[in-house]
């Protein structure tokens, strides 16, 4: 069962947004109206439940209800996915390809460090630069998380050492298209504004375009000492560049229509 938020259960709990979803529940923010406070609301999604499911569910309730309050800050996560490996510390691209990533903190979706670590995509200008530093980086993890995007659509592995003028020649080879490298990046580009938009309808707003403070607090040891991320300049600058609303963290009008998903424009600016 899927519930639109604003929708009110049991006279009493508030369900506000959406924060994830299994094969079994749908998890909302939500407001307990009767005690005012805020709340986490797990909407079971089975039309019937067993006994052992609601054991489990219960089981579940019991453990939740004991976290303290302020565990949330310990939470290695970003929009319900827990953080990988790449420290977004050591590689500020990677601190913005996490916040901003369509499905969260997923290095998959924009393995910006390798860039950083040297290797360069000549055809869209993403060039290394210093990883320790903020600056100049939103527009290069922009176009390399539209690139990375593609290679799902076209099933291949995010590590493949192919240029876009390769894939554009195998892809033409296959279909017989005229793809070429500016073609194609604007393909990734609505593949990332369609999810974008689907997540924002969903309840997503720039609130979500974030990391945890444990991730990104300067440490005081190591070769990141001191250092923490700039990722409101580095996000101001991504927004920017896709063509982002700043208050809502919704694609704009203008860029929806620029990419040719009229009927995305529509339901979202009716």
């Amino acid at each position: 069962m899927t519930l639109d938020a604003g929708a009110l259960l049991n006279d009493r709990y508030r369900l506000l947004t959406e924060l994830g979803r299994g094969g079994m529940a749908i998890v909302y923010r939500g407001r307990d109206e009767l005690l005012q406070r805020d709340i986490a609301v797990k909407v079971v999604r089975k039309p019937q439940l067993t006994a052992q499911d609601r054991e489990r569910l219960l089981h579940e309730a019991r453990l939740a209800a004991r976290l303290h309050p302020e565990a949330r800050k310990f939470l290695h996560a970003v929009k319900g996915l827990e953080m990988p490996m790449h420290d977004g510390r050591a590689f500020h691209g990677m601190a913005l390809s996490y916040a901003t990533g369509p499905r969260g903190a997923c290095h998959l979706k924009g393995d910006y460090y390798n860039v950083d670590l040297g290797n360069l995509v000549l055809e869209y200008m993403i060039l290394p630069s210093e990883r320790l530093s903020s600056e100049g980086k939103s527009e290069g993890v922009a176009k390399f998380q539209s690139l990375k995007d593609l290679f799902d659509s076209l099933t291949l592995c995010k590590f493949a050492p192919l240029t876009a003028t390769q894939l554009c020649a195998m892809l033409n080879a296959i279909t017989g298209w005229e793809y070429d490298a500016k073609e194609l990046l604007a393909a990734g580009d609505r593949s990332i504004n369609l999810k974008r938009a689907i997540s924002n309808k969903l309840g997503l707003t720039r609130e979500h375009d974030r990391l945890p403070r444990i991730c990104s607090a300067a440490l005081y040891e190591g070769s990141t000492a001191g250092v923490e991320p700039d990722l409101e300049k580095m996000l101001k600058g991504y927004y920017q560049f896709r063509g982002w609303d700043w208050e809502t963290g919704r694609p704009t009008k203008a860029k929806l229509l620029e990419l040719g998903l009229d009927q995305v424009a529509g339901e979202m600016y009716p």
